[in-house]
Parts: structure tokens; C-alpha cells; sequence
């Protein structure tokens, strides 16, 4: 009688990459996300002690908007110099890098003096540190996701790219729970309470020590990827992306990706605020809501990778743009509107809010990197991804534009309209990319002039 069949070592060990280089994508994502919103949600409630107590409401929102933008410019900057270094040199490589200089600005952040010890400085080192921050996480993107999804068989990359991308709606939940706890050991208050004068610096001091961990485990467990090495070598990986074989690729990625990132500056970056003002509940209560309906998105996501495998990301995007468009912007619109009030409702609101505004990313890690051949495909994600962001960080002073022209409580709305409307089309003059072989050139793309590594 013979025994149970066993896997070839070499079948176990490619498992084992492929488990590694996931794991590995959906930890940076989570630590990247973890970051960006860290002033949305942990710093909102303690601005009072970056700023006067004379500044007027109306630029308390244009300043605490332009922390929250000055990592987003950041990001495209970080994706140049890092995509083209993850081309060159490789993926794994560049991640450690990114993550490790994003932990340092955390850090410091976490350290910042106030306004009553050092003026207005306090906060211009708070916005140079956060654009910093962005070059970094610039870099973690273009060097782990594609490594993952290169490690990935075609037919799996919608479930595992669902994973990747599950680190993003992760991330948002365990801020929204750490400055939850916070918030109730060291309750918020005048620029003297607890949560002002050292409450905030708790998440910040967690996410570098996030960034952390990430090395260690990323250096121990991660290898560089096969598709990278075998791969030709661009000369000009940037170039190509951006006026060369793969520029109209991109084109058509900044085109989503401008909707996407209208839809999750507002879902994510407006929301708190939006709630706490206008929904007239409690920041605790819009932070217990947050940690909830993330939770429950963040288990979703894989399975939303898994659909697009099924119906293909084209159709899956086309339908996301819809939901954007017509639901997220509608539910935005009822909150100026003043239909909600209470905690049950706005968990609601903001689980309709979050999953027609947010799903998008359970999709991106896969599609992103089926859109570029090998040889620029850090590049072509990076910038991909985060460009549009030169666009779409100034939604606060397109929301003040429009508000001349139409009820300012509707402006978040007009700008999901527009969100949906460039992902629906994005997504339409795209091809179908879910059966695309990352070890060759996307989607039938030539290969970029290239040489041997």
C-alpha cells in the first residue's frame, strides 16, 4: 500500500514563495495605508495643538486638508524614483528601503513639538515630514505588489490580489481602533487635554513601529521575484511608462485611477469629519462606526478579487464606477442634507459609503500589474497609481470652487459624479486583462527597448 501522495519539494517551495510574497504585499499595503490616513482619523481630533487657537474654521479644514495632500504629492514623486530602482535593481530591495524611511518620518512625526512651544513651526514640520513620508510610501507599492502578483499563477491573482488589497480597508479599521482607545483613555478636549498633549502621538509611535516589523519579516521570509530576474531590463523604465511603448497603458490607468482616487480621498479622507459635523455625532461614535463597517470590508475583499476573476476586472471596474457615481455621491449627498442622526444610522451610511466608494482597491494590486510587461512594471504601477493624486489631493479647494457655484454641502458629491465617471470610462477603453501571462508583455504589449540584466 503507498502512501498518501505528497507535493514535489519544489512545488511546496514555490507555495511557500508565492504564501510569503502575498502575505508580504498585504502587510506593506496595510503599514502604507496605516500611514496615509493616520491625520484623517488619529489627528483630526488634536489639531488644536499644531494650531492657534485664533485660526478661523475655515482654514483649521484648509490646513488639516493640506497634512493629509502633502503625503498624497508625495507619493507620486516617491513612485519615479522607486519604480524606476524596482525595474533596475529589483522589488524586493526597494520595499525595504521605502518602508524603512517611512518608519524614521513617523517616528519624528510622533515627536513634533506644538504650537505653544515652537509657533507655527510645529506644523510646517508636520506637513515637510508627511510630503517626506509620501516619497517613501511611494516606493513600497512599486516594489511588493507587483512582487506578489508576479509570484501569483494566472486564475488566482483576483482572490490574492483581493488579499493584497485587503490591507487598505485593515489599516483604516486599526487606526480608527487605536484612536478609539485612545481617545477614551486620554479623552479629547482643549489644547491642555490628555489626547492633545500626548494622546495623538500613540498611533503615530504604532505605525513606526509597524514599519518595523514589516523589515524584519519582508528580509526574513520574502525572495526577489523569478518573473524580475529572468526579465529583460529596461534602460529607460520611466520613459517608457510615460511617453514610450507602454505610455498609452498608462494613459488609460490614470484615467481609473483619477476616479478611484476621488472616490477614496472623499470616502475615506472627508468622511470622519463629514459625520462628526454634520451627521451631529460624536467622534467616538464616528470612530466605533469606522472600526465596524472596516471590518467588515476588509473580509470582503478577497472575495471582490475573486469576482473579478470571474466576470473580468473590466466588466467589475465598469460596475464600481457606477457604484461611485450613483451611490457613493448619493450618500454623501443625504448626510449635507441632514437625514442622519444616531449611531445606528451612520453605521449604515457609512457602510453603503464605504463599500460603493471603496472597493475598487481589492481590484487594483491585480489589474494594475497587468497593464505593464515585466520590464517597466514597477514603474508603470507606481506611477499609474499614484500620479492621478497630483490631481485629485486638492479636493478640499475644488470642493471650495464649487461651492460658489452650487450648495457646498453637495460638493463631495459632484466630485464622486466625476470620480464614477472616470472609472466607468477608464475601465471601457481599457482591454480585458485577467488571463494576461506577467512573465510576458501585457496584454499583447511589445516589450519596451530593452537589454539583459
Amino acid at each position: 500500500m503507498t502512501g498518501p501522495a505528497t507535493s514535489p519539494p519544489a512545488a511546496r517551495g514555490a507555495k511557500t514563495s508565492t504564501r510569503n510574497a502575498v502575505i508580504g504585499a498585504s502587510f506593506g499595503f496595510f503599514v502604507d495605508m496605516f500611514d496615509v490616513y493616520l491625520p484623517v482619523v488619529a489627528l483630526t481630533p488634536a489639531m488644536n495643538y499644531f494650531l492657534p487657537p485664533s485660526v478661523s474654521a475655515g482654514s483649521r479644514a484648509v490646513i488639516t486638508s493640506l497634512i493629509f495632500v502633502a503625503t498624497l504629492l508625495g507619493r507620486p514623486l516617491g513612485s519615479m524614483i522607486f519604480g524606476r530602482l524596482a525595474d533596475k535593481v529589483g522589488r524586493r530591495r526597494v520595499t525595504l528601503w521605502s518602508i524603512t524611511g517611512c518608519g524614521i518620518c513617523t517616528l519624528l512625526i510622533a515627536l513634533l513639538p506644538g504650537y505653544h512651544a515652537v509657533g507655527l513651526l510645529g506644523v510646517v514640520l508636520l506637513v515637510v515630514l508627511r510630503l517626506i513620508d509620501g516619497v517613501f510610501l511611494g516606493g513600497e507599492y512599486t516594489g511588493a505588489t507587483p512582487l506578489a502578483m508576479e509570484a501569483v499563477p494566472t486564475g488566482k491573482r483576483g482572490w490574492y490580489g483581493g488579499l493584497v488589497g485587503m490591507g487598505f480597508p485593515i489599516s483604516y479599521c486599526a487606526i480608527s481602533l487605536v484612536t478609539f482607545v485612545m481617545l477614551r483613555i486620554a479623552p479629547s478636549g482643549g489644547v491642555n487635554s490628555a489626547y492633545s498633549q500626548w494622546g495623538w502621538r500613540v498611533p503615530f509611535l504604532v505605525g513606526a513601529l509597524l514599519c518595523a516589523v514589516f523589515c524584519w519579516y519582508f528580509s526574513r521570509t520574502v525572495e526577489e521575484s523569478e518573473t524580475w530576474k529572468s526579465a529583460k531590463k529596461s534602460r529607460t523604465p520611466i520613459r517608457d511608462v510615460l511617453v514610450g511603448s507602454s505610455r498609452k497603458q498608462f494613459l488609460q490607468v490614470f484615467v481609473i485611477m483619477s476616479g478611484i482616487w476621488f472616490a477614496s480621498n472623499l470616502a475615506s479622507g472627508l468622511l470622519p469629519s463629514a459625520l462628526q459635523f454634520q451627521a451631529h455625532v460624536s467622534a467616538q461614535q464616528v470612530t466605533a462606526a469606522l472600526v465596524i463597517v472596516q471590518a467588515i470590508h476588509s473580509v470582503l475583499f478577497p472575495f471582490l478579487g475573486a469576482l473579478s476573476e470571474k466576470i473580468g476586472r473590466r466588466k467589475f471596474l465598469a460596475w464600481s464606477g457606477i457604484g461611485i457615481g450613483v451611490v457613493c455621491s448619493a450618500a454623501f449627498a443625504t448626510i449635507s442634507l441632514g437625514w442622519w442622526s444616531g449611531f445606528g444610522a451612520v453605521l449604515l451610511l457609512t457602510f453603503v459609503i464605504r463599500i460603493s466608494g471603496g472597493s475598487t482597491f481589492a481590484v487594483t494590486p491585480s489589474y494594475l500589474c497587468e497593464r505593464f510587461p515585466p520590464a517597466v512594471r514597477g514603474s508603470g504601477f507606481g506611477l499609474g497609481y499614484s500620479m492621478p493624486l497630483i490631481l485629485t489631493s486638492f479636493y478640499a479647494y475644488y470642493q471650495d470652487w464649487l461651492g460658489h457655484i452650487m450648495p457646498s454641502g453637495l460638493t463631495a458629491a459632484a466630485l464622486l459624479v466625476l470620480g464614477g465617471a472616470l472609472v466607468f470610462v477608464g475601465s471601457l477603453i481599457g482591454p480585458e486583462t485577467k488571463d494576461v501571462d506577467l512573465g510576458v508583455a501585457a496584454a499583447g504589449q511589445p516589450q519596451p527597448k530593452a537589454v539583459t540584466a
